[in-house]
């Protein structure tokens, strides 16, 4: 896997952030429809109320820590609430102007460099993290020719560090419809390997993985919506940096 500069990392983290917030600071702190969680930061990365039950993988306390360990300075109350102290969303939007609210507003868009280290560090132990999940010795071998080629390009580190933090790495047995995942594993295992552009490749099998999701939701109506926004990310994989 080749090593990014920091201008290279720089220039993800603007990807992602163009991603996820369409490049709006005030999107950098949001809780979007249809889900009971809020997102924040470049990555958007989730954070979960007190008691909440979800089969999404919960990130945003871990961006905290990693802001630990990199001696950045985070509000107080942020280190000793690790729960969303907003329990739905109607609650969040009407503490927009409240001390807690301005503080990690000011945090998440000051802190840029460290998010996007952070996803980078996620997925420098997604290999790992699938191939410990297959028995298949065929299928380990797939997997772990695909991402390190993918790695060998900028495109594709790119292509991995975002879909990483965008739907994750597929191994959660709780980040599934009717058994079926929407994660990096799945998505490598389902490449054509006969497109002679591997960027392309792993565009497609993303926008088939990710229709796969919504037609097995039990929300499919409010995942249709997002399905769109959706595979245009995922294009991105193949024109990056353009």
């Amino acid at each position: 896997m080749q090593a990014l500069t920091s201008e290279q990392l720089k220039l993800i983290g603007e990807k992602i952030y163009l991603n996820e917030t369409g490049g709006k600071a005030e999107h950098l702190v949001a809780w979007n429809d249809g889900e009971s969680f809020a997102s924040l930061g470049i990555g958007h990365f989730i954070w979960f109320p007190e008691n909440l039950e979800s089969p999404f993988t919960e990130t945003f306390p871990g961006l905290i820590s990693y802001f630990e360990s990199r001696d950045v300075a985070v509000p107080q109350w942020l280190l000793a609430e690790r729960d969303c102290p907003w329990q739905t969303k109607p609650a969040f939007y009407n503490a927009q102007n409240s001390e807690k609210m301005m503080s990690l507003r000011k945090l998440m868009a000051s802190t840029f460099e460290q998010q996007v280290e952070f996803i980078y560090q996620r997925m420098q132990g997604a290999l790992d993290t699938m191939l410990n999940e297959l028995d298949d010795p065929v299928e380990k071998s797939l997997v772990n020719e695909r991402f390190k080629a993918l790695a060998e390009t900028e495109a594709g580190m790119y292509a991995l560090i975002d879909y990483v933090n965008f739907k994750g790495e597929g191994t959660a047995d709780s980040e599934k419809y009717q058994g079926q995942g929407w994660g990096l594993l799945q998505v490598l295992l389902a490449m054509e390997t006969d497109k002679k552009n591997i960027n392309q490749a792993f565009t497609k099998a993303c926008g088939d993985i990710l229709t796969r999701r919504v037609e097995n939701s039990p929300q499919q109506e409010v995942e249709q919506r997002w399905l769109a926004g959706w595979k245009r990310r995922c294009s991105t994989y193949s024109s990056f940096p353009n």
